[in-house]
């Protein structure tokens, strides 16, 4: 019985962890070093690569050529992926006004 309240207590303890963590989220300054302003993607992109026996890897093709090969040392397999790195800090922050004149105007009808 009292590894039963003990798991129980134990399984409460990490889910209320893990939902002040959820919440809190991560502490970043919102300056122009700050990691908020840069965005890393990773896409698949739908196959493998392989280790031939010349030594060169098969080519990853997909996604206009954006596609290469990612693996880890000593394996034979790996995955082709998509990466894009963009930083934010490099553009301007927009105005209210801008946003007004970019958002889209209802349809005239007559």
């Amino acid at each position: 019985m009292e590894v039963k309240i003990f798991t129980l207590l134990q399984i409460a303890l990490f889910i209320a962890l893990g939902i002040h963590l959820v919440v809190a989220g991560p502490e970043t300054k919102e300056d122009k070093k700050s990691d908020v302003y840069e965005l890393f993607t990773v896409e698949y992109c739908g196959t493998n690569c392989t280790l031939l026996t010349n030594g060169r890897w098969t080519a990853c093709t997909g996604k206009k050529g954006t596609c290469r090969c990612y693996h880890e040392s000593g394996e034979k397999v790996g995955l082709c992926l998509s990466t894009e790195y963009t930083d934010f800090s490099e553009y301007p922050n927009p105005k209210s006004s801008e946003i007004d004149a970019a958002a889209p105007l209802p349809r005239e009808t007559h």
